[in-house]
């Protein structure tokens, strides 16, 4: 009985002096990150992750996967499960050839880049340890 009035006294002194890390924000799940990405491209999350080669599906799902991999660094294994349960070395190639793509094209580029736009307008840090937003220098959106 004791023991557990000390552990839960640890556990709150812990929580009252806990300043979380804003430089460690967690990035946009990969499902976000789909769901951004099909209202771009206006298809759905099921055309999104079949198995299909139109140039439309290929090329969102090569952003998709850009964005997934190299933006916000979740793991090609991870990606591919997502996207329709493909090999890791899928999302590599598909990394690789929207890194070629985004180079050459200057349309795709932008494509990637309001996407990504979109992503961060909708993340909102959230706060775990009291005190208002503005104390930790974060401007209100």
């Amino acid at each position: 009985m004791i023991r557990d009035q000390e552990r839960e006294i640890m556990r709150l002194r812990l929580l009252v002096n806990y300043k979380p890390d804003l430089d460690r924000l967690v990035p946009m799940s990969i499902d976000g990150i789909l769901l951004k990405v099909c209202e771009f491209f206006k298809i759905g999350h099921t055309e999104l992750t079949e198995k299909n080669r139109q140039t439309e599906r290929v090329v969102a799902r090569m952003a998709a996967a850009h964005i997934a991999c190299k933006v916000y660094g979740h793991t090609f294994k991870a990606v591919g499960i997502k996207l329709g349960h493909r090999d890791h070395t899928t999302m590599m190639n598909a990394c690789e050839r929207a890194s070629e793509y985004i180079a050459t094209n200057k349309a795709f580029a932008r494509h990637i880049n309001v996407i990504i736009e979109s992503i961060e307008n909708e993340f909102i840090p959230v706060s775990i340890g009291g005190g208002d937003a503005n104390s930790r220098g974060i401007q209100p959106s």
